[in-house]
Order: structure tokens, then sequence, then C-alpha cells
């Protein structure tokens, strides 16, 4: 059950942190796939580090569109909805990760100061963070 109560910016931040540490799974087997079709020579263009991000975002937003939750929101028991309370779309997760990546080193500071500790993100995207409560 989904209560209507938001995420703490702890959750939130430690969530981030548990798929960030998957995300980076994700790109060591991205890599050895890129290294193994270069030649097994290493890849040097700064492009590659570009080409990361849109797995970055098939990563999130599979999770996020399918279920509203990656694995470390799962383990922090958070849940990420559009402003109805509904499962997000394809429309929300561009948006929501788009801002979020763009203005990452500032993206949680609306979220101390906000009702709904909404970050920059989630209200450009229109989405929300809710505590998932066990009953």
């Amino acid at each position: 059950m989904t209560t209507h109560e938001p995420a703490s910016i702890f959750k939130r931040m430690a969530a981030f942190f548990y798929d960030c540490l998957l995300l980076i799974a994700v790109f060591f087997v991205v890599t050895a796939v890129a290294v193994r079709v270069n030649g097994g020579e290493a890849i040097e263009s700064p492009l590659y580090l570009v080409a990361l991000i849109p797995v970055a975002w098939i990563f999130f937003s599979w999770f996020w569109v399918n279920g509203g939750q990656t694995l470390g929101m799962r383990a922090w028991k958070i849940k990420l909805v559009n402003e109805s309370g509904a499962a997000i779309g394809m429309r929300e997760s561009v948006i929501r990760f788009a801002a979020g990546l763009l203005f990452l080193p500032i993206v949680l500071i609306p979220a101390v100061f906000d009702a709904n500790k909404r970050g920059l993100h989630d209200r450009l995207a229109g989405t929300k963070i809710l505590r998932i409560k066990q009953s």
C-alpha cells in the first residue's frame, strides 16, 4: 500500500546511491561489450561517456515506467508517481531524467523547502516520491 506521505530526502538520496552502484555495474557490462567490439582496445573517445547517458536513462526509465520503483527505491520502500498518484509515463520519465541530469548538483535543494519534498526534477516532470507503508 502506498501512503500519500512524501518520502524523506534521506531515503531518496540513499535509494539513488544504491541505484548508482547498480548503474555502475551496468556501465561495466556495456563497456566490456564496447571494448570487445573495439577489438579489445580501450575506448579513448570522450563521446563514449556521452553514449552512456542513454544507457542510464534506459536503466532509470524502465523501472520508473514499469512499477514506479528502481531497485534502490524498493529497498528503501519509496515509489515514484505522477501528481495524481498514478504511474508515470514516458514523457514524465524523459523530463525527470533530463532535469535530474542537467541540475544534478542542486536537484534536491527545493525539496528541503517544499512541503511535499519534491525536487526540481519532480516539479518539472509533475512527479513525486511517496513512502510505501506496510500494512
